[in-house]
């Protein structure tokens, strides 16, 4: 039995797509949906401290969509895969590439799905006492233009699904929620 290569299995190479993502950013155009040609297509990315998550949509062979979200980190000079994990898409999303609800279909401004954590005790590419990362994906509402985390903001892409990366300690995490004109709208605890 021969392994088989992610490439083969995901129809693109998470690292290799990733890197791409980080230096050149999304793509202004995304296709307006998958089937065909386009089989898989980034969705967002986040770049903070010795962190990158990055996000992808892609459809399998039977026609269900897929989220996949991988968590990098740089190491000499070089962006790093370290992991990654995916979820089906909602059975309701007919397309994951539409554009985003308003927050009365979400009931509230962000919809956060599950996080993974990943242990980076091992590796000395994050300082302690972060010995967790997180990383995951959130679902958010039309209303919502910027995601700050931390020092960094993040403009939300027309779909509203934005890959997030945190270090997890101890105390959840805050997120706040900016509107289009960089209102606040409301905070999200990330765990």
């Amino acid at each position: 039995m021969r392994l088989v290569d992610r490439a083969e299995y995901l129809g693109y190479t998470p690292a290799t797509e990733s890197r791409r993502l980080i230096t050149n950013g999304l793509p202004k155009e995304l296709p307006e949906t998958l089937g065909g040609r386009h089989r898989f297509t980034p969705l967002s990315l986040y770049v903070g401290d010795h962190l990158a998550a990055t996000a992808f949509a892609r459809l399998d062979g039977v026609g269900q969509f897929w989220l996949d979200v991988w968590l990098l980190s740089p190491k000499r000079g070089r962006w790093e895969l370290r992991t990654g994990s995916t979820v089906a898409a909602d059975p309701a999303d007919e397309n994951v590439l539409r554009p985003r609800p308003g927050s009365a279909a979400l009931s509230g401004h962000a919809h956060a799905g599950q996080s993974a954590r990943y242990n980076a005790s091992p590796v000395p590419w994050l300082r302690r006492p972060h010995r967790w990362v997180r990383y995951g994906i959130v679902r958010l509402s039309a209303e919502v233009g910027v995601v700050r985390l931390g020092e960094h903001d993040v403009m939300v892409p027309e779909h509203g699904l934005q890959a997030l990366a945190w270090r997890a300690g101890r105390a959840d995490v805050a997120v706040d929620l900016l509107g289009h004109r960089g209102e606040r709208l409301s905070a999200l605890p990330l765990r």
